[in-house]
């Protein structure tokens, strides 16, 4: 599942919430931690070539980060880095020791308990080289065990890898899985207030369709999968049903470069409004990630 897990710190909550959810799921995955720390430091046009001064700058900054793990009560390889963009560190970090998870804090002035992407956040969701995991405002002190992990499910490619990842965390935490279909509602047709008349028989056989889909993966996940067919917007509805849930793992959009993480409309809506924490893949991790059993023409997830 994960051999190595990446965990950005910065001294602040956000930098706490998501080193307390990457020890929680580093502890139920057996996985090695690695908190980073960036701070700025232009090497050529603030100070020049001054190796006393960057030595002072990374002591420090190493100086915050083990602070902060020894406060937590956590065990993790400390690398202090110099970079102005945290999320691009992340990403050398990640890329460089071949984690396979980035986990950040959302934005401080977040809500309590939900997440809501800043710069930093946001900043590593684009373009990182393996999925990333947003804990949301308060989770260090808030949080709680993985009880209910839910997926979304649409029937992509990228969505076999979210719920096959998703089914691996499950039975690692001893966690219920809950599958969530979200149904787009077709077009009635036209401007308001045309209506198409066979718009309702469209509907169902929609809402059919999918539930026979589900109904198979169910079959396929055994008995502490559960799943519900959802009607209406994908972003909307997935926010809605990770009020009950412990985390919602989620794909990102089945474009862009393969093994980066690109973020859709859904998922990024998700990482700003959801309440619970959202893991999202990158683009081809199925390919990373071994098999739980489920086939890989049943499992999918909205991007």
């Amino acid at each position: 599942m994960f051999s190595k897990i990446v965990v950005g710190v910065d001294a602040r909550e956000g930098g706490r919430d998501a080193l307390a959810l990457a020890a929680a799921l580093a502890q139920i995955s057996g996985s090695d931690l690695i908190a980073v720390h960036a701070y700025p430091y232009d090497y050529f046009v603030s100070r020049g070539a001054d190796a006393e001064f960057e030595a002072v700058l990374h002591g420090g900054a190493q100086d915050t980060l083990l602070a902060e793990l020894d406060s937590m009560g956590i065990a993790a390889e400390a690398i202090a880095i110099p970079d102005d963009s945290p999320g691009r560190a992340m990403h050398n970090v990640a890329a460089r020791n071949g984690a396979e998870l980035i986990v950040v804090g959302s934005a401080h002035r977040g809500r309590i308990g939900r997440v809501l992407a800043g710069d930093v956040t946001a900043g590593t969701l684009h373009g990182a080289p393996c999925p990333v995991l947003v804990a949301p405002a308060g989770y260090a002190r808030h949080g709680g065990e993985l009880r209910t992990i839910g997926v979304g499910f649409d029937g992509s490619p990228e969505s076999r890898a979210a719920l096959r990842l998703a089914h691996e965390l499950a039975k690692a935490a001893g966690a219920r899985l809950r599958v969530i279909d979200v149904v787009v509602p077709p077009d009635p047709g036209g401007p308001f207030p045309a209506y198409r008349p066979d718009w309702e028989e469209h509907a169902r056989i929609r809402r059919e369709e999918a539930e026979t889909q589900l109904g198979a993966v169910l079959a396929e996940l055994g008995d502490k999968a559960t799943g519900d067919v959802a009607f209406g917007h994908p972003a909307r509805e997935l926010a809605y049903e990770a009020n009950h849930l412990d985390l919602l793992v989620t794909g990102s959009r089945g474009y862009g470069p393969v093994r980066r993480l690109m973020l859709g409309s859904t998922s990024s809506r998700l990482v700003h409004e959801a309440p619970c924490p959202v893991l999202v893949l990158a683009r081809g991790a199925d390919q990373e990630i071994d098999g739980s059993g489920v086939s890989s023409t049943t499992a999918h997830v909205a991007p």
